[in-house]
Parts: C-alpha cells; sequence; structure tokens
C-alpha cells in the first residue's frame, strides 16, 4: 500500500482545563502515566469532557467495574459510552467500528491481554488513518519517577508513535492542591513546552471529587 500525502491543514484542539499547559490536538495520540489513582480521575475526567464537546468519546477500563467521573463536569453525557474488557482484541476491534473524529479513551491499558508491538502500530495507524484521538493511560503500582523514558519503554513498547507523552501526578498540601505534568514529547508547536510543569490544581480536582 502507498502512502498517502496531504495538504497541511488547520487543525482542531482542545484543552482539558484552564491552565493546563498545551492544547491536546484532535486526532492526535497520547500516552499517558499516572502516579497515583486521584490524578488518572481528574485528568482524564476533564480531558473526556472537553473532548465530548468535538464528538463521541469511548472509554474502555481495563478490570475496572466503575464509569469514570465525566458526569460530575456536565450536565449532560449523551455521546459518551463505556466498556469493560481484559483483552487488546476488543480495543483494536472497537478503534475500527468507532466512528471517524471520534475519542477513545483506554484506562489501564498495559494491563490488556495479548498487546504486542505490531497491534500496537496497528492501533496507532487505525486511530490516525480515522482521525479519532487516541488516550492510552495506566497508574502503575509504583511509578519510577528517575527513569521515566524507561518506564514509557515498559508500559507502552513503542512510545515513539505517540503524538504526546505525559507522566501526571497530584499533590495537596492543608487542602490545596498542585498538579505536577511532566511532558516527555508534544506536537511540534508545542515543543518549547516538553520538560516539568507544576500549576495549582483546586478547583480542577475539587469539581471531580
Amino acid at each position: 500500500m502507498s502512502l498517502v500525502f496531504q495538504p497541511i491543514e488547520k487543525e482542531e484542539s482542545v484543552r482539558p482545563f484552564d491552565g493546563f499547559p498545551f492544547d491536546i490536538k484532535l486526532g492526535s495520540s497520547l500516552a499517558v502515566l499516572f502516579s497515583e489513582p486521584l490524578s488518572q480521575a481528574v485528568f482524564l475526567a476533564h480531558l473526556e469532557a472537553a473532548l465530548l464537546e468535538k464528538g463521541e468519546v469511548y472509554h474502555v477500563s481495563v478490570g475496572r467495574t466503575s464509569a469514570p467521573p465525566v458526569n460530575r463536569l456536565l450536565d449532560s453525557t449523551k455521546g459518551f459510552y463505556f466498556a469493560r474488557t481484559t483483552r487488546f482484541e476488543d480495543v483494536l476491534m472497537a478503534s475500527r467500528e468507532i466512528p471517524a473524529g471520534s475519542s477513545l479513551v483506554v484506562d489501564g491499558f498495559p494491563a490488556l491481554f495479548g498487546i504486542s508491538s505490531e497491534g500496537l502500530l496497528e492501533l496507532v495507524d487505525e486511530s490516525g488513518s480515522k482521525d479519532i484521538t487516541l488516550v492510552l493511560s495506566h497508574t502503575p503500582v509504583v511509578l519510577n519517577e528517575l527513569d521515566l523514558p524507561g518506564e514509557f519503554q515498559r508500559n507502552f513498547l513503542v512510545p515513539e508513535v505517540f503524538d504526546y507523552l505525559l507522566a501526571i501526578r497530584s499533590a495537596s498540601y492543608r487542602n490545596h492542591y498542585k498538579m505536577g505534568i511532566s511532558a516527555l514529547r508534544l506536537p511540534l508547536e508545542w515543543i518549547s513546552l516538553t520538560g516539568e510543569h507544576t500549576i495549582p490544581a483546586d478547583p480542577v480536582i475539587k469539581r471531580v471529587l
């Protein structure tokens, strides 16, 4: 199959919440690691709420029984769909079946049975060909903050194929919250923001709690 070349067009994007340091481009691919469940719940809820304004969102949880708390941020969750699985093949099949221009979020991706480098490349390629915003995330029991490149290699096999590589954590002191973001990879228009960011997050986190 030959390559399909396309002209550069203006791309749409979303920002999960005010104060987040860069946009998330629609149709892009993200690999996200969280240091604890709170940052995972907060970031994914806000990102999914923002994506839902642009199209349908399909959330797949690996081994979890409860739906994500996106309903705490929106009056209506029309167009938001939730499923559970433990098999990578189910996620790959979903990428083939969901509408072009929608979003596919997988919570706990590395725990899926049957992941391979070839399968991951197919998933990213299939999503990209349909302008699906692909978000693969995980909250490991222990996140080695001293070797984040190694953590992405271990959890996402081929991290080089993702547009965004993000590690996100939250911390509180005297009932005030901050969110830390390590951006290891960003699209070219945001390349100057690669690195570490710390932002106040009281309203962002408390809206989800």
